[in-house]
């Protein structure tokens, strides 16, 4: 009995170890992870492990493709097109509030079809 309860205090000292541990560390990463050069402003699944993004590299913005094994830039998007007022001043941090990711997309597939 003693060694039932022994076993079982162990394995719930382990569990609780492993939330805090773990809850530490996801804290440390989330510090890290931003940049203040770079930012994705969007993203856009498009299949399993496939997606398109809109991402800012100081003051360009870039359309890429991301698959599993590579990314690829698909064109550079003009400032102009990129409605900063429904963005805000400064644009959010973790990939919220890109209202016309659709209509751009939509315009540089159309442009890139049309000099194919």
């Amino acid at each position: 009995m003693i060694s039932l309860a022994s076993v079982l205090i162990l394995t719930i000292l382990i569990l609780y170890l492993s939330y805090v541990f773990t809850k530490s560390l996801g804290k440390g990463i989330g510090l890290r992870r931003g940049g203040t050069g770079m930012q994705m402003l969007d993203r856009l699944p498009l299949g399993q492990d496939k997606a398109v993004a809109v991402v800012r590299l100081g003051s360009h913005y870039y359309l890429i493709g991301i698959a599993s094994s590579q990314i690829t830039l698909l064109a550079e998007v003009a400032e102009e097109d990129i409605n900063l007022e429904t963005v805000g001043a400064s644009l959010p941090e973790g990939g919220e509030g890109y209202p016309d990711f659709k209509k751009l997309l939509k315009k540089y597939t159309d442009r890139h079809r049309k000099d194919e």
